[in-house]
């Protein structure tokens, strides 16, 4: 009877395992394929060890692609962190929080392929919104997505337009989880927004911020489709990152060992990036 219970009970634990082996399987074939040199349907696997790895990092573009992706994570989350605060923050004292949030919500229900468009038109050099404003005050037309300067900020800046509701929204909620009572006995004893806001709300939803910071980290690394949409890696590499290298080199070249050698280094440093922070936090949790 007791072997019948617990067979009901983990039986809803199945789909996850699944889930579980099929990607360790997958993760212990990309290791093993970044060991040969193997283009599908043209060569056989030949074993060449680490050759795939030296070759990676004599690779000029190689290095701007990992260069790009760290630039990416660690700019867009910050903005997305700071930006994301500030709104919730003013939201939490707004009485009209019920009529803007819905519409601050838009971006973020918006899958890439429309953010791309709706950016594509805005900076268009002859009829984007923007330089046609720029031209009625006197001023000279702009192409960021054309310029190696601007073309990876102008792609972080589209990011955060569309990911910054959803840190706004969770850290809202966590600021509307602070008791009321608080907040009251600190306005009694004087303290204004500003002061509620910086040494009460914030301090006391640290876990919520920590956490939702942890979701970005983890999502920023995935920037595939906005990348190879928008700029497909260019103007020359200044947008080129690790995902688009694999899906160019490993996918569309058909270079399997290759691909998986850059597979590897990007779950590492994903890994190196991420693993540390999530510690932190789960550490934060626990006090």
């Amino acid at each position: 009877m007791k072997l019948r219970e617990f067979l009901q009970k983990e039986i809803f634990l199945l789909p996850g395992l699944v889930g579980l082996g099929v990607f360790l399987y997958a993760l212990i074939y990309t290791i093993y394929m970044s060991f040969f040199r193997y283009k599908l349907g043209f060569t056989e696997p030949t074993f060449i060890g680490l050759q795939n790895f030296v070759s990676l990092f004599n690779d000029e573009i190689f290095r701007t692609a990992v260069f790009n992706t760290i630039y990416f994570v660690i700019v867009a989350t910050t903005l997305e962190l700071l930006y994301g605060i500030l709104l919730a923050s003013l939201l939490y004292w707004s009485k009209y929080r019920y009529l803007f949030l819905p519409l601050m919500l838009v971006p973020m229900l918006l899958p890439a392929v429309n953010i791309v468009v709706i950016w594509r038109f805005l900076l268009h050099p002859d009829y984007g919104i923007v330089n046609i404003f720029l031209k009625s005050i006197g001023l000279s037309p702009i192409d960021p997505l054309n310029d190696p300067t601007w073309a990876m900020p102008t792609i972080i800046l589209m990011d955060a337009w569309q990911m910054t509701p959803f840190v706004m929204i969770i850290i809202l909620a966590g600021l509307s989880t602070v008791p009321r009572e608080i907040v009251t006995a600190a306005r009694l004893d004087g303290a204004n927004k500003f002061q509620l806001t910086t040494k009460i709300l914030l301090p006391l939803t640290k876990n919520v911020i920590m956490a939702v910071l942890l979701l970005r980290l983890i999502d920023a690394f995935r920037i595939f489709a906005k990348v190879q949409l928008l700029t497909n890696g260019g103007p020359g590499i200044a947008t080129e990152t690790l995902e688009l290298q694999i899906y160019n080199r490993g996918v569309r070249g058909l270079e399997i060992g290759f691909g998986s050698a850059m597979s590897v280094i990007f779950i590492l440093l994903a890994m190196v990036v991420i693993i540390p922070y999530m510690i932190m936090v789960i550490r934060g949790w626990r006090r």
